[in-house]
């Protein structure tokens, strides 16, 4: 049985930063587009943090494209998009990209069940094919409409049941409770089976983008499988590439 991590890790000083200026400057609806947000050092002094801090925070907020930096002129806040948008090295629910969108993820046709796993799904959990576990599925919805389908496995004594039988996202509870570190995460372009493609009110072979990915606490030990097919006009996944010297 693998055992929850005591003490999940702090998170870092600049993405608390960062969320404090997303819900106070950039959700808030006190700066329009176009408008510049407080200077560097303004900032350090409203969050009594370092520049370093505030700067990463700043990044964060650009690669996510809610804000402009132009060195020597400062920060601008740029028009929202209507899709989710992610940074594909963040690690946290589509429901918290959706919210510094300025909108909520929600789900709807959620069960569930109690399972034996077959050799396939406990060979990439690390487990015994056929040991217990929980699988969860639901249906995401962003403003009413279904965007993506959502099947995650845990194994059994990873999460109590009343845990698992809340709604909303696993990884949250996985986040908190157990001390999740980082995700091994697959995302390949599908086109969408007929059992998808109901669940998703769109015609079957619609594409999708797949997210498949493993959940990991800090010594490397899988504590989940999730999967998702996402209906790419509504997501925007975005990654930095860096020049290898």
């Amino acid at each position: 049985m693998i055992k929850p991590v005591a003490h999940p890790p702090r998170r870092r000083l600049s993405d608390e930063v960062r969320d404090w200026m997303l819900a106070e400057l950039v959700l808030s609806g006190d700066l329009e587009p176009g408008d510049r947000l407080p200077s560097e050092a303004e900032l350090c002094a409203r969050y009594n943090v370092s520049r370093i801090t505030v700067r990463a925070a700043l990044r964060s907020l650009q690669d996510a494209g809610y804000i402009a930096v132009r060195h020597g002129r400062g920060s601008m806040l740029l028009p929202r998009a209507d899709s989710i948008a992610a940074g594909l090295d963040r690690l946290c629910p589509l429901e918290t990209f959706a919210a510094e969108s300025g909108n909520r993820i929600s789900s709807t046709d959620q069960h569930v069940e109690a399972v034996s796993f077959d050799d396939r799904t406990a060979r990439l959990l690390g487990v015994r094919a056929g040991s217990p576990g929980v699988v969860v599925r639901r249906t995401e919805l962003y403003g009413g409409t279904p965007v993506g389908r959502v099947v995650e496995h845990v194994p059994d004594g990873v999460l109590p049941p009343s845990r698992l039988r809340e709604p909303g996202a696993v990884l949250d509870r996985l986040l908190t409770d157990v001390g999740v570190e980082y995700t091994d995460c697959d995302l390949t372009p599908v086109v969408l089976d007929r059992e998808l493609a109901e669940a998703l009110s769109v015609d079957a072979g619609s594409p999708a983008l797949h997210l498949d990915e493993l959940a990991r606490v800090g010594d490397g030990r899988i504590v989940a499988r999730s999967q998702a097919w996402l209906l790419p006009e509504h997501f925007r996944f975005a990654l930095r590439r860096r020049r290898q010297e």
